[in-house]
């Protein structure tokens, strides 16, 4: 079928960037145009991105659940039974506190990332220079930070959730008046929260670790070719273009 010029005009850069140039309340407004689609078969290929970018939907996908539960959690908590003038009303708004942070982390990352896959898959299939575009974007700093903010708030609240469970299970014991019972699960729980914290820290230590390991044993090897590719020609065939 083919293309009118309505439709052309409204695909075309030049509309989106008056699209962009549009003033604040005008810009507000969902646009009515969108990218060009092009049906290029480089797209179907991986590349290095799009199996970075699968590593972040895990961690979209465990974050959402993160919200959900933190939120239940919250929601759950008896607002009216917690005095700070006590300990277990202290222990209590602690554990609320906790899981409200736990809640705000994860659907920063859930934000974050979601929106960064969005705008990274755009870019890859943007057009001829999609990968390079999609590449400029995925390494730009501000984008970078965002990111890793993201995803270390991510595995640093799955300890900080268990310590605000901790809080919960105290009080849910506390309630029933078998406090003692409490103990044992509350001292299993913060060790497990400890443990949670050192893997975390020590796998990013393995793999700073690694990845310095493997690009000090890189470095020398493109510095050779480098030198290599660098080497100027001599003697009568210095001028050969063959």
């Amino acid at each position: 079928m083919p293309v009118t010029p309505q439709q052309q005009v409204a695909a075309s850069p030049r509309s989106l960037e008056m699209e962009a140039s549009r003033t604040f309340p005008l810009s507000m407004l969902p646009r009515s145009n969108s990218m060009d689609v092009i049906n290029d078969p480089r797209f179907m290929a991986n590349s290095v991105i799009a199996k970075r970018l699968a590593a972040f939907q895990t961690i979209c996908v465990v974050a959402v659940l993160m919200v959900n539960l933190s939120v239940q959690q919250m929601f759950a908590l008896e607002k009216a039974d917690i005095k700070l003038a006590t300990v277990q009303g202290a222990i209590t708004y602690t554990g609320f506190i906790l899981m409200s942070l736990v809640f705000l982390m994860n659907l920063g990352v859930c934000i974050v990332l979601i929106q960064q896959l969005f705008m990274t898959y755009r870019l890859l299939t943007a057009g001829a220079t999609g990968f390079e575009v999609a590449k400029s974007y995925y390494l730009h700093p501000d984008i970078v930070s965002m990111r890793h903010v993201s995803v270390k708030g991510f595995f640093f609240s799955l300890p900080l959730f268990l310590a605000a469970s901790t809080c919960m299970v105290f009080k849910s014991f506390d309630d029933d008046g078998k406090t003692a019972l409490a103990i044992p699960v509350i001292a299993f729980f913060a060790l497990a929260a400890l443990v949670l914290w050192y893997l975390n820290h020590r796998n990013n230590k393995i793999f700073k670790d690694r990845y310095n390991a493997c690009k000090s044993h890189e470095e020398p090897l493109l510095t050779q070719l480098e030198t290599f590719s660098e080497t100027k020609k001599t003697g009568w065939w210095s001028n050969l273009d063959a």
